[in-house]
Order: C-alpha cells, then structure tokens, then sequence
C-alpha cells in the first residue's frame, strides 16, 4: 500500500522531466545545451530501460516483448545521433511514454535548465477548458494585454492542437488520455532559455493578437504577483465556510507530519456541521496517510482499500515454459506458471484484506464531499477507493488521472528512471489505473469561471452541503 514519496513533489519533478520538441534553429540561438554523455552512457541508459521494463513493469502485458522489443530497436539509432544532453532525455522520455503510464517516466534532465511557464517579462500557465486552451494564469501586469480566458489558436505557425499532438504529447507520461492531455498544455512550451515562441490568442472580447515570448529571466517584476495568485502550497490548509461548513485542503499524503497536522485540526472539526476535503492538488505519497485520516471520518469498521499484485520471474520455470503451449496448461499449476512466467505474464497476487479500522477517538460522521480533479494521482487515488462504501462521503470535481503504485527505481546516465512495480485495482478486481475515478458528482470548470476566478467546483460543493 505505500506509496513512493517521491510523488509528493511530482510537480517539481516533471518540470524537469517533460519537454518541448522544437527545431533547434533558429529558436535556441542563445542557449548553449551540454553534450556530456557518451554513445557508449547513451546506449546504455537506453538498454537500462528497456531491461528493467520488461522485468518489473506492473502493466508489461499491455504492450508485450514483440512490441517493446521493436520500439527500443527504432529507438537506438535515434539516441545514438542524438546531438546533446537535453535531446538525448527528450527521447528517453518519448520510449518510457510509450508505456503509457503516469508513474513511470524519465525523472530529470542533467546539466540543464528547464522552463515552463516563466518567459523574459511574462508567466503564463495554460488549461483545457471546454475544449480549448486557454490563459488560466498570468502575471499581473500583463493581465490586460493577455486576459485570463484567451484561447491559444497558434505556436510558431502550427495550431494549437497540431503543436501539441507532434511536439508536447508524444512525450508525455500518463495513464489516461486527460491526464496526458492536461500535462501537455500546462507543459506545452517546456524549453530551454532562449528558445522563441510566436503565438496568436484570441482574446475574450474576440481581438487576436501575435506574441513573441522567450524563455529567460522573469524581470523586475515579482513573480509571485500573479493573476490569480497561487494558493498555498502548505500540506494541509483549514478554514470555515459558511453555515458551519469546514474545509481542509490536503495537498500531500507525504509523511505523518501531515497526519499530525491533521489531528491538530480535530477541536474545530468536531465543530462542524458539514465537511469538505480538497485532494483536487494532492499527488500523492504514502496511501497508509490518507487511509490514517480516513479513519476519522467514518465509524466503519473496514476500510475496503485497493487491491493489488505484482510481477513475478522464476528463471527456471520461465525457460520450461518457452515449450509449454496453451492446451498443456489445463489442469496443470506447475505448467500454466511456467507458461504465464515465459509470457511475462506471472504474478504475486497480495492476498486481500481490508484495513482494520480500530481508531480509538471521536469521528466526525457529517455529510462530507472530497473534491477531486485530474491531478489528483498515486495515493490520493487510493485514499478514495474505500470512499465508495461510505454512504455519507461523496465525491465531487472531475475524474481523477488514473494511476498508481509503487515506484521501482533505476540508474540512468546523470539522472534517475522510475518504473511503476504494483498493479492496483478497486476490490473486486476493476480497475482504475488507465481510467480515473468518476466522482459521483461531476462538475466541469467554465472560461467564464475561469475569467471571473471563480472556484466553480467549491461553490457546487457549498450549494450541495447546504441542501442536505
């Protein structure tokens, strides 16, 4: 059941890992990008990969050796020309995105700088809402000339879904097709200082304008002074909403710091008529966290937590069974293993139990609603699989990005691989990993909530508490 800790910062981490495909010319005249990884480092970080992956990937039978094996074969000759450090990563990325799965990815780029959402005189973070693009966040003195709500039609003369489809996307670790997609665009021009972008919007009043933005040093201006400023970054935030109404926002199942934090809460939330629990930002950490605090809140005795297994190879049993076909494994354990473990498809099956809840202090059994959103992942996932069996806790936001388990980790040349090891799925065996968690309300946020910085999913949340 634990969780990684290393997703607890995953924001810091794949502001390093994703990456931008852009020609290199003229668009990093400025940048000078390190080229210190030898073919010989090149190629085997790529075999390192390749290795581990078909060992202790959790999901390996979704692509297969056939398939794997020729991807990597494609892929060697494109590290090999690679013509630095920072292309030599890009394609790192793009072979582990091929796995399509969110906890397995290329954790950082060596030896260069990397950014996001900071431009020479401009911060602009970008959001899918109703289907497009837009301005979801910007520096505050330039909210008037770049409105909050402006749909991005262009990058560098492609459109915004033919830049992302050929340039961002392909890149990009995930399990489901919205969490990769709500990656790329906040991602969407991830490069490296003095890399050039010439984009067109078109505002919320309909005026299209051109701007020309380069990766570099922010200015004089406070990078903090942003429209709208960032909330919090604290674990766990706390205070009162109307009607009697506590909120509590966690935003890390981290460590037991944050369970601790938590319980200094408990006065005031015995309090409370109503209760609503914000994981919309949580990324995850140690699932044993989240299952602590949800003791506090049900008086079930058992919290039906996920299920789970993972790969197993057996050399000996793996070499027999490259003779064994499917008709000889009927009736036969010893053969149907050898059989499963040459297909790469053996497995250690965790025998299920549910989480004893023996919480020795008061609970606080009000109706409550969790929020959830697309970048809630890994343990925050798996705090909300138990949820589904308490009748006075609802869910509410937007599917969830549908992945977790526990990280393997790897050596690579000047930097680290992670590879997700566990296999997880609900109780009875469905999964959720590769497609979300459905709240059982569904709010989806609006441009105009967005112009008008409206927390529109919070605002449901409220109207619904105050009519129970």
């Amino acid at each position: 059941m634990l969780r990684k800790l290393h997703f607890i910062h995953k924001t810091q981490i794949i502001m390093r890992k994703y990456l931008l495909i852009l020609l290199m010319s003229p668009y990093v005249a400025f940048c000078q990008v390190p080229n210190t990884i030898s073919d010989t480092e090149k190629l085997f970080g790529l075999s390192t990969i390749w290795k581990e992956i078909e060992y202790n990937f959790a999901y390996f039978e979704n692509i297969g050796s056939e398939k794997w094996d020729s991807i990597y074969k494609l892929t060697i000759p494109i590290v090999l020309e690679t013509p630095n450090d920072y292309e030599y990563y890009r394609e790192l990325s793009k072979f582990m995105a091929y796995l399509e799965d969110g906890h397995t990815f290329v954790g950082r780029y060596p030896n260069v700088d990397r950014y996001t959402t900071v431009y020479e005189g401009y911060w602009i973070e970008f959001e899918r809402v109703e289907g497009k693009v837009v301005v979801s966040r910007i520096n505050t003195s330039k909210k008037d000339s770049i409105s909050l709500g402006s749909e991005l039609l262009a990058i560098n003369g492609l459109l915004t879904k033919d830049y992302l489809s050929t340039k961002v996307t392909p890149y990009i670790s995930a399990s489901t097709y919205k969490s990769r997609d709500r990656e790329s665009v906040f991602f969407i021009m991830d490069g490296l200082p003095g890399m050039e972008y010439e984009i067109k919007i078109l505002t919320p009043k309909n005026q299209i304008k051109n701007i020309h933005l380069v990766h570099g040093r922010f200015g004089e201006e406070s990078p903090f002074n942003l429209t709208p400023p960032f909330d919090s970054k604290e674990d766990v935030q706390f205070r009162w909403l109307e009607n009697k109404i506590a909120y509590v926002k966690l935003n890390s199942f981290g460590d037991y710091g944050v369970l601790t934090s938590f319980e200094k809460l408990l006065p005031e939330l015995y309090k409370a008529k109503r209760l609503i629990i914000d994981i919309r930002n949580n990324t995850g950490g140690n699932s044993e966290v989240g299952f602590a605090i949800l003791k506090y809140l049900t008086n079930d005795k058992y919290l039906y937590t996920h299920h789970s297994k993972s790969r197993k190879h057996i050399a000996h049993l793996k070499g027999n069974g490259s003779n064994i076909s499917t008709k000889d494994t009927v009736g036969d354990l010893y053969k149907k293993e050898a059989f499963l473990n040459f297909h790469n498809k053996l497995y250690t099956v965790s025998i299920y139990e549910p989480y004893l809840n023996e919480l020795n202090a008061k609970r606080i059994i009000i109706p409550t609603l969790v929020l959830t959103s697309n970048k809630t992942i890994s343990a925050a996932e798996d705090f909300l699989i138990p949820i589904k069996k308490i009748e006075h806790i609802k869910t509410i936001g937007i599917t969830t990005a549908g992945s977790t388990g526990t990280i393997y980790k790897i050596e690579l040349p000047q930097s680290i691989g992670f590879i997700c090891s566990l296999q997880s799925t609900y109780p009875d065996g469905s999964d959720y990993v590769g497609v979300g968690i459905e709240p059982d309300i569904v709010i989806n946020i609006s441009i105009k909530g967005i112009i008008e910085m409206r927390d529109e999913v919070l605002e449901e949340a409220e109207k619904y508490l105050r009519n129970k």
